[in-house]
């Protein structure tokens, strides 16, 4: 996630990161203990008065629904002093920015993660089509997987009557490709980075010109278009 920060950060803007200790196996009690763990991470960043947090993990914001990740942000807010993303959150805003119900997905998660993103989509209105996943629960490995093994999941995984894709976890190397699938599959591509980074810039008013990422990092210069 940091190198794709850094890459479409403009100028201007400086990208500070505080680690969230934690184990590498996406295990449920590992994911619920990355809340606890945050506030450290939180008070570290806080130092440098940023105008927004981003909490950068999919499944760690996703995992106990959506009363917990409305819990994180307002911890880390509190915190931190500036308004807090989270992963999760920006998951469902911009595919609700885009006016996508249905959706198909990605993920490198284990069964029971891909059970709790589904149901966290659901309870906000949104529908999952397809999913297809790496299958992966050591969360390093996920880092691991290619750009081109991304894009060819997501190209397996569209279906007809869907109207989205959604990348998820902020290990994926999807911001590489996204531009891509867009053009070849002739459908809006979201990703967790992506995401994350778009509404991000969009609470700090910012239009960071970007333009090979995908339309919703497109849209921060002209309004998107629902579909």
């Amino acid at each position: 996630m940091e190198t794709e920060f850094w890459k479409i950060a403009p100028e201007g803007v400086s990208v500070h990161v505080a680690r969230i200790a934690g184990g590498r196996q996406g295990t449920p009690d590992e994911l619920r203990s990355m809340e606890n763990a945050s506030k450290k991470a939180a008070e570290e960043i806080a130092m440098i008065e940023p105008d927004v947090v981003v909490y950068g993990c999919t499944s760690g914001s996703f995992f106990e629904g959506p009363e917990w990740n409305a819990r994180i942000c307002e911890e880390l807010t509190t915190i931190t002093g500036a308004p807090t993303v989270t992963t999760a959150g920006a998951m469902v805003a911009g595919l609700n920015a885009g006016g996508h119900k249905k959706v198909d997905i990605v993920t490198p998660y284990v069964d029971v993660t891909n059970a709790r993103l589904k149901d966290f989509l659901k309870l906000h209105g949104i529908e999952v089509g397809k999913l297809s996943t790496f299958d992966m629960l050591d969360m390093f490995d996920h880092a691991k997987i290619l750009p081109e093994e991304i894009y060819q999941k997501v190209k397996e995984t569209i279906m007809p009557d869907s109207e989205a894709v959604f990348i998820s976890c902020t290990q994926l190397r999807a911001l590489e490709v996204i531009d891509m699938l867009e053009r070849d599959l002739g459908k809006p591509v979201y990703s967790a980075v992506q995401a994350s980074a778009w509404q991000a810039f969009d609470l700090m008013h910012i239009d960071p010109g970007i333009v090979d990422s995908g339309r919703l990092l497109r849209s921060l210069s002209s309004p998107i278009q629902h579909t």
